[in-house]
C-alpha cells in the first residue's frame, strides 16, 4: 500500500506535465477537484453518516483555501514554468514549511536539529529555485515555477498546523470530502473559464485526465489512507523519500528530463533537512509533532 500510494503521488508531475502540454492547469484543478469531491464523498458516506457542524465551517473553508486550492492552483502553475523533477523535489519541503509554522504558533518547541533540519532544507530550496541547465539564473521561468511551487508547500505545511482541530474532530474521509467540495465552489468560475477557452479534446487528453483522477487522486489518498490504518506513522513518513525518486524516473522515460548536478546537490540537502526537522519522539501523552504529521500527509 505505501509503494503503490508514493507511486501514485510521484506520478502526478510527470502526468501533470503531460496533460499541460494541451490543456489550461485552471481546467486540470477543476477537474481533479470535482472528482475528488465525488469519490471521497462517496467513500465517507459509506462510512457512515457525515456530520459537520455549523460553527466548523468558517475554519474548513480556509483551510480549503490553504490545503485544496492554494495548494493545487499553485503546483499547477508552478510545473508549467518547471520541471517534474524540480516539482517533485520542492514539494518535498511541506514537513518543513510545517515545522516552521508549527515553531512560529507554538505548537512545537524549538530544537537544535529542528532548527538546523529546517536551515539545511531551505539552502537546498535555494539552490533548486535558482538552477537552471546551464545554471542559476533569476531571470528564468524556471524560477518562477520553482518559486510557485514552494509557495504551494508553504501553503499545504501552513494548512497541516491550522487544520489540526478539526482533524481531531472528524474522520479523514469525512474532512477530505468537505475540503474538496468548499475547494471545488471556490475554483468553479476560474474553471468553468479555463475549460470555456480550452482547445477541443483529444483522446490523449481523456487519457490524461483520467489517469490524474484514478491514480494521483483516488488512488494516492486511498492507499494512503488504507496504509495508515496498518503500519506505525514514522514508517508511512519515510516513505515519502520515494517519491522524488518514482517522479525522477517517470520524467526521464517519459519527458526527456536529465537531473543535473544541482538537482542532486538540492535533493540531498532538502532530503537531509526534512529527515532532520521531523525527527522526533512521542510527547508524554503520546502526541506527535505537526510537523511528523506533515511528513505522513
Amino acid at each position: 500500500m505505501l509503494l503503490g500510494a508514493q507511486i501514485c503521488f510521484g506520478s502526478l508531475p510527470v502526468a501533470g506535465r503531460i496533460a499541460l502540454a494541451h490543456l489550461p492547469a485552471d481546467a486540470i484543478v477543476i477537474t481533479r477537484m470535482t472528482a475528488g469531491t465525488i469519490g471521497f464523498y462517496v467513500w465517507a458516506r459509506a462510512s457512515g453518516p457525515i456530520r459537520i457542524a455549523p460553527r466548523d465551517w468558517p475554519m474548513i473553508v480556509f483551510c480549503a483555501l490553504l490545503g485544496v486550492v492554494g495548494n493545487q492552483l499553485l503546483f499547477m502553475h508552478g510545473l508549467v514554468r518547471s520541471t517534474a523533477t524540480n516539482a517533485a523535489v520542492l514539494g518535498s519541503t511541506i514537513p518543513v514549511f510545517t515545522a516552521i509554522f508549527a515553531l512560529a504558533f507554538g505548537r512545537e518547541t524549538l530544537r537544535g536539529a529542528r532548527v538546523a533540519g529546517i536551515g539545511v532544507a531551505m539552502c537546498g530550496a535555494v539552490v533548486l529555485a535558482l538552477a537552471r541547465g546551464d545554471g542559476p539564473s533569476l531571470g528564468s521561468e524556471h524560477l518562477i515555477g520553482n518559486l510557485m511551487i514552494l509557495g504551494n508547500s508553504a501553503c499545504y505545511g501552513l494548512y497541516l498546523v491550522v487544520v489540526r482541530p478539526l482533524a481531531l474532530r472528524y474522520s479523514p474521509i469525512v474532512l477530505i470530502a468537505a475540503l474538496f467540495l468548499v475547494g471545488t465552489i471556490l475554483v468553479a468560475p476560474m474553471g468553468v473559464i479555463a475549460w470555456h477557452d480550452a482547445p477541443p479534446l483529444g483522446t490523449d487528453d481523456y487519457e490524461s485526465l483520467a489517469f490524474l483522477i484514478l491514480v494521483p487522486t483516488w488512488g494516492a489518498y486511498s492507499l494512503t489512507q488504507l496504509a495508515l490504518r496498518h503500519a506505525e506513522s514514522s514508517l508511512v513518513a519515510s516513505w515519502i523519500y520515494l517519491q522524488p525518486v518514482v517522479t525522477a524516473t517517470g520524467a526521464m522515460i517519459f519527458l526527456g528530463e536529465r537531473p543535473g548536478v544541482a538537482t542532486a546537490i538540492a535533493a540531498a540537502f532538502i532530503f537531509s533537512g526534512v529527515w532532520l526537522s521531523t525527527r522526533t519522539k512521542p510527547s508524554r501523552d503520546g502526541v506527535r509533532d505537526v510537523s511528523e504529521t506533515a511528513a505522513r500527509t
